[in-house]
């Protein structure tokens, strides 16, 4: 409950007055200052544009020297007032008076940034407080109030743009993709150290720019796709080379890979012993005027199942008793016998 003194001790001799707009734009503090200074300021001849501390801290004994050296040095970086400190430290010497303008005009003409967009600026893109409100020299205040501080983000944010030149904001030239493209010197580097050889990189160039074309164009990481590409090309047509897949006739000159004879050391069967095998199977097969995709797979058969006659020879398990057919004797069976024989398989 609200009781209203009628006492007058309790009513002050007199009020502070000042713009609800301007207080709403500047901060309270900062237009009843304003106000009192504009008192002051008053009357004033050219000659004479001082600002007394003195007057002001008996016109605001709330407030000590510090406290009101403090929001004049806010007015004057507002741009309301040019005014600086002189040797005495009780007196402020004014540049120049305002001329008198209607409090809305003057509202918008003393508004600046809120704190918290400072410090997002600041936070975010690195911006001083100086940069900052240097900017309102420039920055015009006109339109809504409410919209000032978006409005003058967009306008600080462009103008250190311009100045910086900042490579984040500049826009990438898209890539040129058509029949000349070419992987860069980094992507062409890596594949050479695959010992991939430059004749069949630029022989898949073109498969892989017909790729990405029908598919709209280069992806963003045009040179990493490629290297992919590449190795996996690169992989197909190494393994075309160690397995053919078109049938050939043997060449007298044929010889077993080195995979052949690793795969007959684990079976026990040495190599010496697979070169005493070899002539016969190279006479027999070019003789045989035959096609075949895998020599080595042949030859890996032959190999095996005269290893494995020889040692049932040593044991004595073969050719002996009396129930030994035509079939069973080696001198009755024939190099193709053997070869098309897969009973050592199991």
């Amino acid at each position: 409950m609200l009781v209203f003194m009628s006492n007058p001790r309790f009513i002050p001799e007199r009020y502070c007055t000042f713009s609800s707009q301007l207080a709403t734009t500047i901060g309270l503090e900062e237009a009843v200052l304003l106000q009192g200074l504009s008192q002051q300021l008053s009357g004033r001849s050219e000659s004479n544009h001082t600002i007394s501390l003195s007057l002001l801290m008996e016109e605001f004994p709330f407030w000590d020297r510090v406290k009101l050296e403090q929001l004049l040095q806010r007015i004057v970086d507002l741009g309301m007032l040019p005014a600086r400190p002189t040797a005495n430290p009780l007196i402020w010497t004014v540049t120049e008076i305002p001329a008198p303008r209607d409090r809305s005009a003057n509202a918008l003409e003393a508004w600046s940034p809120s704190a918290h967009l400072i410090d997002l600026l600041n936070l975010n893109h690195g911006l001083t407080r100086d940069f900052i409100l240097g900017q309102l020299k420039t920055f015009e205040r006109v339109g809504d109030p409410k919209t000032l501080d978006s409005r003058f983000r967009h306008h600080v944010l462009a103008t250190w743009r311009r100045q910086q030149q900042h490579p984040a904001f500049s826009i990438k030239e898209p890539v040129r993709f058509d029949n000349d493209w070419v992987p860069s010197e980094d992507a062409k580097e890596i594949l050479a150290r695959t010992d991939m050889h430059p004749t069949f990189v630029e022989s898949i160039r073109p498969e892989f720019i017909l790729y990405w074309k029908e598919r709209g164009g280069a992806p963003k990481d045009v040179n990493s796709k490629f290297i992919q590409f590449a190795r996996q090309r690169w992989a197909r047509h190494a393994n075309s080379i160690q397995h053919s897949t078109v049938p050939e006739r043997l060449n007298p000159a044929w010889r077993p890979n080195a995979a052949v004879y690793e795969t007959l050391q684990l079976s026990g069967i040495t190599e010496a012993f697979a070169d005493t095998v070899l002539s016969e199977f190279v006479v027999y097969w070019v003789d045989s005027n035959e096609v075949h995709t895998s020599w080595n797979a042949k030859f890996l058969q032959h190999v095996k199942y005269q290893w494995q006659r020889q040692q049932e020879k040593v044991s004595g398990r073969s050719q002996t008793g009396g129930g030994t057919s035509p079939a069973d004797r080696t001198k009755d069976r024939s190099i193709s016998d053997d070869l098309s024989d897969t009973s050592w398989a199991g």
